[in-house]
Order: C-alpha cells, then structure tokens, then sequence
C-alpha cells in the first residue's frame, strides 16, 4: 500500500503511528519465528544502529543567535509541513526561562534589571553561562537524576528502615553536575566505582565508592524469609534500573520468558544478572537483612579509632576492677550494665562515616529461570554478560571467571560506539528543556517506544555530546542557544490544527513547575530560602523503621532537594504536585492541574508565611511608592512589569475600605502590611507563578 493510500485512510497521525506499530510487532514475530529456525538476525530498529552522522543543516534566517544545526533540522521540518515556526519569546519570558530551566529559581528583579539593559546574544549566552556556573544548577538537575535512580532515604517495602547515609549518594550526584563530570565517568563510577583504579585524588575516589549507591538504593523486602528470592529481586531491580536508565530498555521484562517486544532473550537477562548475582549488594541475609555500607577513608578515620578504641579499654578496666572488689555495693549490677555497654558498642562498631555502596561477591554464573522462579532453574548456567544485541556496532565484553563483570558492563555501556547511551541521555536533555523529549518515550526506545520526531537532529545531538567529552553544560548550552528553545509558547490556530501536539516544535512548550521547584521559588522570594543545605540528614537513625513521615522534617528551609524522601510516606506538597513515586525509576513527571493546587497555594502554611514575610519587607521599601512596590513584585514573582490595567485594579484593591480607621479626608494613605499580605497571597497564586512560559 502507498503511502498516499494509508494517509487517505487514517486522516489522525494516532492511527498512523499505531499502524506502524503493528507492522513493527510484525516484524518481531517473523523474528522469533527465523531464531527457531536458527536463523538469528536483530530487527533493523533505528535504535539498535549505529549513530548516523549526518551533515548539519545549517538554518540561516535564524531569529538572532546564528547558525545552530538544531535550527536546521526543525525548520527543514517545519517548511515540509507548511508550518511557521513562532518569533522567539521576549526578554522577560526568556529571562525566567532559563532561570528556571538550570536552577529551579526564578530570577531577582536586580538579575532582570540588569538583563533588560543590554538584551544582546552575547548577554544571554554570559547568563547561560553563569547560571551553569552556580551551585544551584547541579541541585536542579540533581534532582531530575534522583527521579531516574529511585533516591529515597528510607528504604520502603516491608520494612521501611531509614538510609541514615544515602545522602552522600545525593550530594554526590550534585557534586558531580557542578563539576560538569563526564557522562562516561559519572556512569562508570555508579555501576562499577568501586572497581575502578585509585585516581590519586582523595575525594575522587570516596566518590567513586559513593556512587556505587545507586545500586544499592532500591527498595528490599528485607524481612523475606526465602533469602534466595530476596537476591534475585535486588538483581532484578538493579537490572530495571541500570536497563531503563542508561538503555532506554526495559530489559526486566525478559526475566519470566523471551521479552514479548524487544530482541532481548530470557538467557540475555540471565547472563546480566550473574553479574549482579556475582555483586555483594546486602551485608548479611538475618532473619532482617541489611545492605552493604563501606567505610569512607577520610583524615579523621584515625582518631575515631583512637577514641573508640579508648572506649573499650575504659569498660574493660571498669569491668577488672569491679570483678577484682567482691566486696563492693551492688557489683552485679553494676556488672551487668558495664558488659551490656560492651556489647553494644562492639555490635555497632567504630562510627566511622558510612556510604551505601556494593562490593565485589562470590563470582557465579545463574542458569535461566523457569518462569522467573528461582525454584526451577534449567540444569544449566548461562555465561555472565551483556545483552548481545548491539554486536553490529560494538563487540560484547567477555567476562573473567574472577570478577563480577560489573566494570565490563560499565565500560560497555560508556563506549562511544554504544548506540543507546548517548541518544538515551541527551533525549532525556531535551526532554527537561522542552517538556518532551526528541522520543517521547524517554525510558523505551525499545520497539514498544515512540520513534524520534527528529531524528537526524538526535543522533547529531548525542554525537556532538561524544566529541565534547561527554560534557553536559556544553549539552545545556547547544540546546538553549538554538531559536527552537527561544521561540514563544505562543498558541497559534493554524499551526495548532495541523501539529495539536507541537511534535515539530513550530512554538515552545508551556510548562507547570514540579513540587520542588514551586517550593523553592515560595521561599526564595521571601527572602526564606536556606542556600547552604547538604549534609546528613537529622531524625534518620539507624536501624529504624519509618511508616509516616514527621511535619517537622519538611519545616527546614533549606532547598528541597535536601529535605528527606520517606518511601511510602511523603510530603504532602509534593504529593499534590505530582512528585516522582521514589520505589521506582521515573521517566517522567505527571504534570496534573487539580483544585487542590490552587486550594494549597491560597491556604497552605508555607504560601502564607511567604505572603506574609513578602509583604513585610515591600511595606518596608515601598512605603510611599504603591506603583514602585507592585512593580517590584510583579518582577520578583511573575519575572516582568505589571501592565497598566494590573496596576490600575491592584492599586483600587490596596486602597483602605471606605470609612476604615486608615482613610484620610485629606491625602491617601499607604497601604498596610495586611493589605500587602493581600496582593502578595494573590500573585504566588497566580497561575504564571508555577509556569514556565
């Protein structure tokens, strides 16, 4: 059939791509028929090829900032479908935009003063660049790479037993964004860190023992009793993490037959679990078990040996000297409590600093499993290794008898001729930048997944991410100087008619914020917001179970980032804002519009306490100057002036009631804090607060 024939069938673009997929599933099936056969050849899926390079198309009637071969490919696009893409956004909007984008603030009326005055390229790129700059920018994008890891500080499950460390993990992924770590590295070390060679630098290599965390990070059912399924389900949930994260492969589906999509067999997935069956991800298998915690090699290791050692030998001393005067008061009891603080302090050991991590195993192959049960495994074992899909473009690694065969994952993985890393990371980029990714199936681009929009433009993208060192602040940078990222999210009829969904990108995307951000921007404009945050996390102690999460701990005005994750407990506010479920990866984030929303940013504590803290500093500068003041919040809070028919209905709502002990027959009054108090709880629940424009 032609495909002039198909179009005049199915008029919807929906019933296009179904049709596609159908014929795709097709294909597998007559896949799976020819590897009965013996006849084993992979699905030409664009996913699975090689990266295409291709030459730039260069867009020369770009809208100010030049020749981004982003710009190229859309507009080649754009001009097939008879499309006008939309003017870039003003300078207000863009300003907040980028503010927003990079480091989850809004930007200060000084900032935007500033900008306004001299709106050149050069000075939006100098902002871009010093917005990367800035340790918020590795707490905003930190917070995305969370979302993918399932970062909690309790574990969940069964027993939901707090991670009195997984913050280091936390600042460690912050650490790693703000000194534009490699994406090759930042891999490795979370897969295989522990195995990677010393670099000489102390703190280089803590982290590179920390970031093992994200392997240990998932939930456990710590108290099952059937301690070989335990395991096999940590191996299981760090192959769903690893597999949707770095592949874009929901590779977990193999674990119980043949993935029913993707080329991946039951055997593949056995081969890659010998590898994390091969890794030590719990300390002991107890009646509850616990995970690994390794020892972090800092200076002051030392003298906490020396004191807990000091301990020690004061009891023991205690304890000799008691059992040496039979005849003194109460000696058994004073016995008893002296040998009890022994004990407790040999079971819990020197409290040198912990971090969650994993550590090399007894090496073992696994056979398939029967239907997934370990109870009915085939005779058989299954070589440790990778998913032999991609042998066309780069071999597959074999693992040494020795070793787990996690380093080797890891530099497979890393492999510039890998055809899924790059394109899974910078699609994932993009996403955050525009609100959907090039593939709007960011964690499946399996054959299940959505195929690229663009996708000559992709796999430029992720090349040009390979040449610049695996850098993703030169990633930000490419995409956010491109016109495509600068247009307005203008709606426009025509062009909505024919691409409802905005897949060619002819405007930008209009964006809610996420819980964090919304939070954030509450404090930071009142002038409450705590920049220092990192570290430990106080209340968390170990060996403790958590079923709901204590108000208190959400009371800290630091940024959100840095307030705890309770599995199966959450803050509210980010509930009601569609925060990520921390049991699992997440892709993406729901982008919800309820009641509740609105209801919380009128009445809830936190909206208030801003208002009001808001309210007292503008009564305090603007006391005479009602126009001044609403100017300045209309800055500080929507980032651009108030319009003359705002100004005009905000300056009669701030006038004192008729007859009000305030009013004066002769010359009109300031207004007071309350009535401040007022128009600032309007404004922060505004719906152009919470939205990037």
């Amino acid at each position: 059939m032609h495909l002039h024939s198909i179009q005049f069938c199915f008029r919807s673009r929906d019933a296009i791509r179904t049709l596609l997929r159908f014929l795709l599933i097709l294909g597998f099936s007559a896949w799976i028929c020819r590897s009965l056969a013996g006849d084993v050849s992979v699905p030409s899926h664009w996913a699975f090829q090689p990266l295409q390079v291709s030459t730039p198309q260069i867009h020369t009637e770009g809208q100010g900032m030049g020749d981004s071969p982003i710009d190229g490919w859309i507009q080649a696009q754009l001009d097939r479908l008879g499309l006008k893409a939309n003017a870039v956004a003003d300078v207000y909007t863009l300003f907040r935009r980028i503010h927003f984008d990079l480091t989850g603030l809004p930007p200060t009326p000084e900032d935007i003063r500033q900008f306004i005055q001299n709106p050149t390229p050069e000075a939006y790129a100098q902002s871009i660049d010093r917005l990367l700059a800035s340790p918020a920018y590795g707490e905003r994008w930190g917070r995305f790479w969370l979302d993918l890891a399932r970062y909690a500080d309790t574990n969940g499950a069964d027993e939901n037993m707090a991670h009195p460390n997984a913050w280091r993990y936390r600042d460690y992924v912050i650490r790693s964004l703000n000194q534009d770590k490699p994406f090759d590295q930042f891999l490795r070390e979370q897969i295989a860190g522990d195995l990677l060679p010393s670099t000489g630098d102390l703190d280089a290599d803590q982290d590179q023992i920390i970031a093992t965390g994200f392997l240990a990070l998932g939930p456990k059912m710590l108290a099952e009793q059937d301690k070989e399924k335990l395991l096999i389900d940590v191996v299981d949930e760090q192959i769903d993490v690893i597999s949707q994260t770095f592949l874009g492969l929901t590779v977990s589906c193999a674990r119980c037959h043949d993935h029913k999509f993707d080329p991946i067999a039951q055997a593949d997935y056995f081969a890659m679990a010998g590898i994390f069956r091969s890794t030590k991800t719990l300390a002991n298998t107890d009646h509850v078990s616990r995970w690994v915690e390794s020892v972090i090699d800092l200076p002051e290791n030392s003298s906490i040996m020396a004191k807990y050692q000091e301990e020690q030998d004061q009891i023991r001393s205690d304890l000799a000297a008691i059992e040496t005067d039979l005849e003194a008061e109460n000696r058994e009891k004073r016995l008893k409590e002296l040998k009890d603080q022994l004990k407790k302090l040999e079971t819990a050991g020197p409290p040198l600093p912990r971090t969650m991590a994993v550590t090399e195993g007894e090496p073992q192959d696994l056979p398939v499993h029967v239907r997934g049960n370990h109870l009915t495994p085939k005779s058989d074992s299954t070589a440790r290794g990778v998913i032999p899909l991609f042998e066309a473009c780069l071999p597959s690694p074999s693992v040494a008898a020795t070793t787990s065969g996690r380093l080797e994952l890891a530099d497979w993985l890393a492999d510039p001729k890998h055809p899924l890393t790059a394109r899974v990371f910078v699609n994932r980029v993009w996403q955050r930048h525009f609100g959907e990714g090039l593939v709007r199936s960011p964690s499946n681009f399996g054959l299940r997944g959505d195929e690229p929009t663009h996708p000559e433009l992709l796999d430029w993208l992720a090349g040009e991410f390979i040449r610049n060192g695996w850098s993703m602040k030169k990633l930000h940078r490419t995409i956010l100087l491109s016109d495509a990222y600068r247009r307005s999210s203008h709606p426009n009829s025509f062009n909505a008619s024919r691409d409802p969904d905005n897949l060619w990108l002819w405007r930008q995307n209009r964006r809610r914020l996420e819980a964090e951000p919304i939070r954030d921007a509450l404090l930071f404009v009142s002038g409450q917001l705590d920049l220092s945050g990192s570290g430990p996390l106080s209340g968390l102690e170990k060996n403790q179970s958590y079923y709901r999460s204590d108000p208190a701990s959400f009371e800290k005005r630091t940024r959100a980032i840095y307030l705890p994750v309770v599995r199966a407990a959450g803050y509210e506010m980010f509930a009601t804002f569609d925060a990520a479920d921390p049991a699992a990866h997440h892709q993406q984030r729901a982008s919800t519009i309820v009641p509740s929303q609105a209801l919380f940013l009128l009445n809830n504590e936190l909206s208030m306490q801003s208002a009001r803290a808001l309210a007292v500093r503008t009564a305090e500068l603007f006391d005479e100057h009602t126009v001044d003041g609403l100017q300045e919040l209309y800055l500080c809070l929507l980032g651009r002036p108030a319009r003359v028919e705002e100004l005009e209905l905000l300056e009669r709502a701030l006038q004192p009631a008729a007859g009000s002990s305030t009013t004066s027959p002769t010359s009109p009054t300031s207004p007071t804090t309350a009535e401040w108090e007022r128009i600032c709880r309007v404004l922060l629940a505004a719906n152009e607060f919470v939205y990037v424009q």
